[in-house]
């Protein structure tokens, strides 16, 4: 028996340090909004109940300030719309209330609406009007705690509430009144002249003596430091290709083929052309120098072989390019992606059939633009921000900026920076992000007010 006393003494002295507890972390919030978020909360673990909420009535109207488990309130939603009319339709709240749905038929109609959309067959809903301490004088609003219960209100759940809706009451309502007593002050010593005189001196100050480095944020895609093409030498089917997208290859390797069946017929039927030719001139060279019609016909003949042999030499040459070698050592790039998509394709003289990644380490192209374009001017440095790394900060050093801008894909003129990467870092060539360009320094006006100047002078 005493020690079913001892316990239920420490679980009540327990429960009233946490109530005190609470009461001065109320005390203790940076703000209104924070006390009341807190409010809702923290008293959770105390009391049991399955939501809670704090609204604020003046004038009769009643507005939500926060809800339990909701970062920001939702006026709008159906729960806060039934509180705001349960609180609207109750009229005087001097004392604290519990209902259910069985008070419906007691409550006045809109009122008794709000309550069933709030609680459920078996729960019960505590109101508690919080009393404004009496050092603050008459206040013309009026703070209400909502507390639902998932079945009827324990009776620890009650007293506790009623114990500590007091030291919330005084913590909140200190917070609220205090900071209204606080703009108040502000708006009586700060006159509109003052702050706006105030304000201009300082920016003419800063406009006028602090300079800061001229910034500019453009993208970037990594590329290899040497990256070489290899195109169609004709038109034809390509018939094989022997590596696959993003395969190593060494310079001299035959990556793709060409179809040669019909090469190789036209290669046989030339040199034919000319063994024929070739006979038929050994048979009339004979009689050439005797006979003077026949001398012109040997002539006639010498020029078709030379037509054949040029045929043969054609169809040579075709056979000789019909493989597409890697001009570089580096990483394969298929300009289809994929090597089952280049084979039996028909390709046309000139098209892009691959290109060789090569070179050691990896650049950054940064487009910049034009109407950026002064931080050219002068030294830069840059650092790198990857888009599947933005937590992370690559060093570059700046190589190379082209003379002339190009017009990129979005339809801007921008000028292309290269940057080579400091650190040898395992990436993927076509990767994007953001470069921060920083160059030499300027007047804080000109870094300010450099755009609104490019627009007035277009009008």
């Amino acid at each position: 028996m005493e020690n079913r006393q001892s316990a239920e003494w420490s679980a009540r002295l327990k429960a009233f340090g946490m109530i005190i507890k609470l009461g001065n972390d109320l005390f203790e919030a940076p703000d209104f909004a924070t006390a009341a978020g807190m409010a809702v909360n923290s008293s959770r673990t105390l009391l049991k109940f399955k939501s809670a909420a704090l609204l604020e009535l003046s004038n009769d109207r009643a507005r939500v300030l926060a809800q339990h488990a909701q970062v920001s309130v939702n006026v709008h939603s159906e729960k806060a719309q039934a509180q705001v009319a349960l609180c609207e339709n109750l009229g005087t709240l001097d004392k604290t209330r519990i209902l259910s749905l069985k008070d419906c038929g007691s409550l006045d109609s809109s009122a008794g609406a709000a309550l069933t959309e709030l609680v459920a067959d078996g729960e019960q809903l505590m109101i508690l009007p919080l009393a404004a301490p009496g050092f603050l004088g008459k206040l013309d609003f009026q703070l209400i705690w909502l507390l639902e219960f998932p079945g009827e209100v324990p009776p620890f759940a009650n007293n506790a509430a009623t114990i500590l809706s007091r030291s919330y009451a005084e913590a909140l309502y200190c917070h609220r009144c205090c900071r209204f007593a606080t703009k108040a002050q502000l708006k009586r010593h700060l006159r509109p002249r003052r702050v706006i005189l105030a304000v201009l001196v300082l920016l003419l100050a800063l406009l006028m003596f602090v300079r800061v480095h001229e910034s500019v944020n453009a993208e970037f895609e990594i590329k290899a430091p040497e990256t070489v093409s290899a195109y169609a030498w004709f038109d034809g089917p390509i018939a094989r290709c022997y590596f696959q997208d993003g395969d190593l290859v060494r310079k001299g390797d035959v990556v793709a083929e060409y179809d040669t069946s019909q090469l190789a017929f036209r290669l046989a039927n030339a040199e034919n052309q000319v063994s024929e030719i070739e006979q038929e001139y050994e048979l009339e060279s004979s009689a050439a120098f005797t006979e003077r019609e026949r001398l012109g016909k040997v002539r006639l003949i010498e020029a078709r072989l030379e037509s054949a042999r040029v045929a043969v030499e054609e169809a040579r040459w075709y056979m000789e390019h019909s493989r597409i070698v890697a001009p570089a050592d580096g990483v394969l790039a298929l300009a289809d992606g994929r090597a089952e998509l280049l084979i039996n394709k028909a390709v046309r003289t000139g098209d892009r059939i691959f290109d060789v990644y090569g070179g050691e380490g990896a650049v950054a192209e940064i487009r910049v633009n034009e109407r950026e374009s002064s931080i050219l001017l002068g030294e830069m440095e840059t650092t790198l921000f990857l888009y599947t790394q933005p937590d992370r900060a690559l060093e570059a050093d700046i190589t190379e900026v082209r003379p002339y801008p190009e017009l990129t894909e979005q339809r801007i003129y921008s000028y292309v920076v290269r940057a080579r990467l400091r650190d040898d870092i395992d990436l993927r060539y076509g990767m994007r992000g953001i470069a921060k360009l920083r160059g030499e320094r300027v007047s804080l006006g000109y870094y300010l007010f450099k755009n609104l100047v490019i627009y007035l002078r277009w009008l």
